[in-house]
């Protein structure tokens, strides 16, 4: 049975997501897996809307030079809440630089039927 909006929007309102951290490959459901060392920063999220929450602001995030951007997780203190790779293309950085992050969602899938 889908969730309504209304549902979903109330579900993702009661965390508090605070940090992002970027990956060269999939978290896992670890959040630790393909981790880029140093490549995180503090974030906000704004309120839930049509089922999904997105960052607050952009958010520019240290990137060492020769990592490669693919995905991202998102935090509340030390809890994994969420992860998922960026909708664009990896991005490699020959020189370190800055990842000017604009989109992290935060979305709620139906449950499946059994």
């Amino acid at each position: 049975m889908p969730l309504t909006t209304l549902t979903k929007n109330l579900m993702l309102n009661a965390m508090t997501p605070d940090l992002i951290k970027l990956h060269s490959g999939d978290p896992t459901a670890t959040g630790a897996q393909n981790l880029i060392a140093g490549a995180n920063k503090a974030c906000a999220y704004a309120a839930a809307a049509n089922g999904e929450r997105d960052l607050d602001a952009a958010v520019e995030v240290d990137i060492p030079e020769g990592e490669t951007v693919s995905h991202y997780s998102v935090w509340q203190g030390a809890t994994l809440r969420s992860y998922d790779e960026f909708d664009s293309n990896a991005e490699t950085y020959a020189n370190a630089g800055k990842a000017n992050v604009t989109s992290a969602k935060i979305k709620l899938p139906d449950p499946v039927a059994a």
